[in-house]
């Protein structure tokens, strides 16, 4: 029994040193007051807990049973830019600063290897850009620029080897010719063999951030030296896109949908509305009815609904009891629909700017179409009458109302322009960036 005890008392302290600490400090200070640390996974990033920046400094001890992998540390708003990723090993301690925006890591090998890898090899391949701009095409010249990356490559590797690190160092490999080759080349041979060292149902690649950012910068930059067109842009993205569809078959249907709904969103951000439209038309949507994902078939088909050149979805009101429809509207050149709310502050400030910008145009160019989204009568009502020319609108229910929701608005204002065939032509975001709209046409 007293053998036991003693067994028992030596294995509690072990257990206890099993728990590995993570330490770092934020600068400035001030800055930063919480954090949030999320487990990457396949199609989402799992929440693991939370804790308060104290004086700039950071302490958190992991839980024995967390799993080993790439993690995101979240330290401020919006999460979704305001945050780093870490790799735990689960054998180690971590220790970084944060200063200014630039990460550095004192303590943690996994993690030292993982950002001097990346920052020693981006270096080393901006040797190649370089050469090609001194326009030299000595092959010796050329050749030992390759040797500096593959040197480099092959010491991390060696470095790496048996750390969770390793697994994106390998698939960061990059192609190396043999011989001089000409720019266009080069970049024909280097989109050939850009996943010829990825492997997509590699668990550890899977969660984490590696294979979507790979696969974005080969769509945006594995592209022809020449200037291209806009459709030659187009023709080209599609290309791309078709290429890594390809690659990523064999992987789970939920991880493919996680992967393309990246691209996706990264489309619909730079506003390249044809090409996020493909990518859902195409691969989005068939996979999210596959898996009945409602949420995102839903905005999908908002996206499309709402898409520049696209006839604005109709509705109707009822004015002077007679029922009155968007679509059969034709009293003016241009269509203002603004849903605003009477207890909105920021609404309260546009209105009359929307008003006085209106007033100042020639009769005729515009009308507009106010949508009141509102939880009451009264308080529309009475603002609503300071402006007689405009089409009012009651939404009842406000958030919840049939017309904002066709419209997918979250907030207000929101603005819509159409044209005399009622097709939308322009979303700003305010007056401002709507006066700014036709001062530029």
């Amino acid at each position: 029994m007293i053998k036991k005890l003693l067994c028992i008392l030596i294995l509690i302290p072990m257990c206890m040193q099993a728990q590995k600490v993570m330490s770092g400090t934020f600068s400035p200070a001030e800055k930063f007051e919480w954090f949030i640390i999320y487990k990457l996974k396949t199609t989402h990033q799992a929440y693991i807990d939370n804790g308060k920046i104290v004086d700039g400094k950071l302490s958190y001890t992991f839980k024995p049973e967390v799993e080993k992998g790439m993690y995101r540390l979240v330290y401020g708003l919006p999460q979704e830019s305001e945050n780093f990723d870490f790799i735990y090993s689960g054998d180690e301690e971590i220790v970084f600063t944060f200063n200014e925006g630039i990460l550095d890591f004192a303590v943690s090998k996994e993690n030292k290897l993982h950002t001097s890898y990346f920052q020693n090899i981006n270096e080393a391949k901006r040797l190649i850009n370089s050469f090609y701009q001194s326009g030299s095409t000595n092959e010796a010249e050329f050749l030992e620029v390759f040797n500096t990356i593959k040197t480099l490559q092959e010491t991390f590797e060696k470095e790496a080897a048996g750390t969770i690190a390793y697994e994106f160092i390998k698939a960061s490999r990059t192609y190396m010719p043999t011989t001089y080759e000409k720019p266009q080349v080069m970049v024909n041979n280097i989109k050939k063999h850009y996943f010829d060292d990825v492997d997509f149902s590699n668990p550890v690649l899977q969660n984490s951030d590696f294979i979507a950012d790979k696969m974005s910068n080969y769509v945006f930059t594995a592209l022809p030296l020449k200037e291209l067109t806009g459709e030659e842009l187009t023709s080209e993205y599609k290309k791309n896109i078709a290429t890594i569809v390809a690659k990523i078959k064999s992987v789970p249907n939920d991880y493919q949908k996680s992967l393309l709904n990246v691209l996706w969103e990264q489309m619909t951000v730079v506003e390249n509305q044809e090409i996020a439209i493909h990518i859902g038309d195409e691969y989005l949507m068939p996979l999210a009815k596959e898996l009945n994902d409602k949420v995102l078939v839903e905005k999908l088909a908002v996206y499309k609904r709402l898409a520049f050149g696209e006839v604005a979805p109709d509705f109707s009101w009822v004015k002077d009891n007679k029922t009155q429809k968007l679509s059969e509207l034709d009293e003016a050149e241009n269509y203002i629909i603004v849903f605003w709310s009477s207890t909105c502050s920021h609404c309260l400030e546009e209105m009359p700017k929307l008003k006085t910008f209106v007033n100042a145009q020639e009769k005729g160019k515009f009308k507009v179409i106010a949508i009141g989204l509102e939880d009451e009568r009264a308080s529309w009502a009475d603002e609503s009458s300071f402006y007689p020319d405009f089409i009012h609108v009651l939404g009842l229910q406000k958030w919840d109302n049939e017309i904002g929701n066709m419209y997918d608005v979250s907030a207000t204002p929101t603005f819509f322009v159409l044209n005399k065939d009622k097709r939308i032509i322009g979303k700003p975001y305010g007056v401002k960036e709507l006066i700014e709209f036709y001062t530029e046409e």
